[in-house]
């Protein structure tokens, strides 16, 4: 069942859901493989879809002054955009782009109306979701200030492994707000360095 991490990822959360609210989701869910480099979510449009991501990794990123930063990047099994952008017809303020072939769930602003109207744990859900998006957004800012760029790269490699081994430097450099030739003296240290 295509749905089924999804039921984990709410289960991890303390959420689970009755047979009857799984099949009603699993009724408005859509699932496709959407193909690297393509933008999924554009910098002020519209969100017209939450997506969960089954499988792959995508950026979120923003671009100012003609400048592309990359702000986030999002391995499987996590939600890759909001219900809160989604439901209120907001513009988004970033990009998401797939930097892998990725296997998504999706969900359109109606399929999250009758969810919300028909599943009794959709308020739980929601809740569940931002938490962990501004938990996400917490972390991001408190590493910022607290951590170096090398203590960055090393939560990184520990949390995402399969990141750090997939995407291009490019990206990861641009995540951590240094230049690709920094980011290649850090991995070079931290590769001397034993364990």
């Amino acid at each position: 069942m295509i749905f089924k991490k999804v039921c984990v990822y709410l289960q991890t959360r303390g959420i689970s859901m009755s047979p009857k609210d799984v099949q009603m989701i699993s009724s408005v869910t859509g699932h496709r493989i959407i193909p690297k480099h393509t933008i999924v979510m554009h910098q002020g449009k519209i969100v017209k879809k939450l997506f969960f991501l089954n499988e792959g990794i995508v950026r979120l990123f923003r671009v100012h002054e003609g400048s592309d930063y990359t702000l986030g990047l999002v391995s499987a099994n996590d939600f890759i955009s909001t219900p809160l952008y989604l439901l209120n017809g907001e513009l988004s303020s970033c990009a998401l782009e797939t930097l892998t072939d990725i296997e998504v769930l999706e969900w359109s602003k109606t399929d999250v109306e009758a969810i919300k109207k028909q599943v009794s744990k959709a308020y739980e859900i929601e809740q569940a979701i931002m938490h962990r998006l501004l938990s996400w957004l917490q972390d991001m800012q408190i590493d910022a200030v607290c951590l170096t760029a090398e203590e960055r790269y090393q939560k990184l490699l520990q949390q995402q492994p399969e990141v750090v081994q997939t995407i291009p430097l490019k990206y990861i450099a641009s995540f951590l707000g240094i230049h690709q030739d920094s980011l290649s003296r850090i991995r070079k240290q931290v590769i001397k360095r034993p364990d």
